[in-house]
């Protein structure tokens, strides 16, 4: 049998001995010792650390809440800075607004006076129209009750004319106005002549005429009336013209009376601004012999005449539209045009030039 090899020899252990484990043992508990102050004193110091984390965690707080009370106040005022803004801009625009108010409160007062201005002025020129035709008619019936004492009556042709907004426009400019009117009463004067007819009476702004034949009268007037209208364009006067035939009476005076008279008058303050108005019968006799289609027919019932009268009238655009019979008619005219014999002219056609004139 085979013999196993023989184990090494081993070391021999050298025990301490107990003196040299009493000290060793005091090493230990001098460096337990040592250790244990050691940690004693980690232990303060991060005790010591703690105190201060939590001293600094408060501080944070302190900081976080101050923060958060400062945001919070910014927030605040953020809103009221914009709460003042937005007023401020209320207040501008209800300053704008307020600056607008009163602008438009200073038109409308502006307005207001030029319409007072307006409906006072329109009063006066209406009321001055009215004391006009008063005394016209006036005139008229003292005449006509002369006349009819005197039996000195003919059926003629009248014509009224009269420029439009005259007042007003002698406010403006009273000279020129004077002059214009001057210069076309001169030229009716002399147009009527030509077609035959009689001046009887100038009335400031205005004339009466009366011709032997209601033709005549009406080639008179559409004449002028074409002539103003076309100087009208070029700052010139508009007149009106009322035509009417009727039995008057010629006084001794050179002057006219009668009712035909009146509603000749009338007729004229009813024409259109550049216009004619002419009654029913003067429209029958002369439609067969003028082109002479109205503009509009009415039934009107004029002042102190009791009953109403038809009445045709001619605007600007008719008038255009017709044949210009101005000068086209010689003084002579046919026999079948006359209406009746025209009144002497002579002294008393001379006289009517001025006199009769209502007061």
């Amino acid at each position: 049998m085979k013999d196993f090899p023989k184990p090494p020899d081993r070391p021999q252990l050298a025990l301490p001995s107990k003196s040299g484990l009493i000290f060793l043992l005091e090493e230990r508990e001098a460096a337990l010792k040592l250790q244990t102050e050691q940690l004693a004193e980690m232990e303060r110091e991060l005790e010591e650390l703690k105190y201060q984390l939590e001293a600094k965690g408060n501080e944070l707080e302190s900081r976080t809440r101050a923060l958060t009370e400062g945001e919070q106040l910014l927030k605040t005022q953020k809103l009221l800075h914009q709460k003042q803004v937005s007023r401020l801009m209320e207040q501008n625009d209800l300053v704008a607004l307020r600056t607008e108010l009163e602008k438009r409160e200073d038109d409308f007062r502006q307005k207001e006076t030029f319409l007072t201005q307006t409906q006072q002025r329109l009063n006066e020129q209406l009321s001055a129209r009215e004391q006009e035709l008063s005394k016209r008619e006036a005139w008229v019936s003292a005449e006509h009750e002369n006349a009819t004492a005197n039996h000195t009556r003919r059926l003629q042709a009248i014509v009224f004319t009269d420029v439009v907004s005259y007042s007003a426009l002698m406010q403006v400019d009273e000279s020129l106005t004077i002059r214009k009117v001057h210069a076309d009463l001169q030229r009716m004067q002399a147009e009527g002549k030509a077609q035959g007819g009689m001046l009887i009476n100038t009335m400031g702004d205005g004339l009466v005429m009366i011709f032997p034949s209601a033709i005549s009268a009406v080639r008179f007037s559409l004449g002028m009336q074409n002539t103003f209208n076309r100087a009208g364009e070029a700052d010139g006067l508009q007149h009106r013209f009322g035509i009417h035939i009727a039995d008057v009476a010629r006084l001794p005076d050179g002057g006219i009376a009668g009712d035909g008279v009146n509603i000749a008058s009338r007729l004229e303050s009813n024409a259109p601004i550049g216009g004619i108005c002419v009654s029913e019968i003067v429209y029958f006799i002369v439609k067969g012999k003028l082109a002479l289609p109205p503009s509009s027919i009415e039934q009107i019932a004029l002042k102190n005449i009791i009953e109403p009268v038809a009445v045709y009238k001619y605007t600007p655009e008719a008038i255009r539209a017709m044949p210009d019979y101005a000068g086209s008619t010689p003084p002579q005219m046919a026999e079948e045009e006359r209406t009746t014999p025209p009144f002497a002219f002579g002294a008393a056609a001379g006289a009517g030039a001025t006199a009769g004139q209502p007061a």
